[in-house]
């Protein structure tokens, strides 16, 4: 009876969470802001800045919030949450949750856009991608990968879940790899996203990752013609793991 109490308490106090950080407003805490292409770390949290073209920042902060900026770039990339050693599997990991919010603003000729979270696996590597909303006007579409597998409820809505194959730049520099998208039939600008679930779902299709590298809430925003500008501020942005707790059994 103790063991279900409690899991009853945290259920109780992660849906009081989910309404306080859907109210949060302002960063705070100790911060870093970068111009140039970076991978980094602030106290715990792990982050990139990635682009092509254009005048471009990112402002990374210790709680995991961050801010993206971008002017005239053909893609733009920025992210922040959890990085791993590309040695355990998500199993291995345990169960992982991103908490996002989401202020999007000064939006122009964006052409397509992910937001959500993001990742890459080894062995094989793959990137991957749950995408909860976009600062494009039009949803992803069909043209997001070669292989679409179809619409599945996932972590309580409907996602349509594409494969693909790509050569271009990887954490592993320039080369093949395959590419896993959910994406969210409706946008929402704040949520609690399950990532294993999304992760258990790819399985089931025989989408299967490989050791985790990294797990991260995601900004990005590119254009197929003259560039697109904008901001993309996340005033709350947590990944987090979960461990994993066996099925309670009936002892008196």
């Amino acid at each position: 009876m103790k063991f279900l109490q409690s899991i009853s308490i945290v259920a109780l106090v992660a849906a009081a969470s989910a309404q306080d950080f859907c109210n949060v407003q302002e960063h705070t805490g100790t911060s870093v802001t970068e111009t140039d292409i970076k991978v980094g770390s602030i106290g715990d949290i792990g982050y990139e800045i990635w682009y092509q073209e254009g005048e471009n920042s990112a402002t990374f902060y210790e709680d995991g919030s961050f801010s993206c900026a971008f002017n005239k770039t053909s893609d733009y990339l920025c992210r922040s949450g959890l990085s791993f050693d590309s040695t355990q599997t998500h199993e291995e990991i345990g169960h992982i949750y991103a908490d996002f919010k989401l202020v999007k603003s000064q939006l122009e000729d964006v052409d397509y856009s992910y937001i959500g979270v993001y990742g890459w696996s080894r062995e094989p590597l793959i990137e991957y991608y749950v995408v909860d909303n976009w600062l494009s006007e039009n949803r992803p579409g069909d043209w997001v990968g070669e292989t679409k597998h179809g619409d599945y409820i996932i972590d309580g809505a409907e996602y349509t879940v594409f494969e693909n194959t790509r050569f271009g730049p990887s954490i592993d520099g320039e080369t093949e790899f395959k590419q896993f998208f959910s994406i969210r039939k409706e946008a929402r600008d704040c949520g609690t996203i399950d990532i294993t679930a999304h992760f258990k779902a790819w399985e089931d299709l025989g989408m299967k990752l490989g050791k985790l590298h990294e797990a991260k809430v995601l900004g990005e925003a590119g254009s197929i013609h003259e560039g697109t500008s904008g901001k993309a501020d996340f005033p709350y942005a947590k990944v987090y793991i979960v461990p994993d707790v066996e099925e309670p059994t009936d002892v008196e």
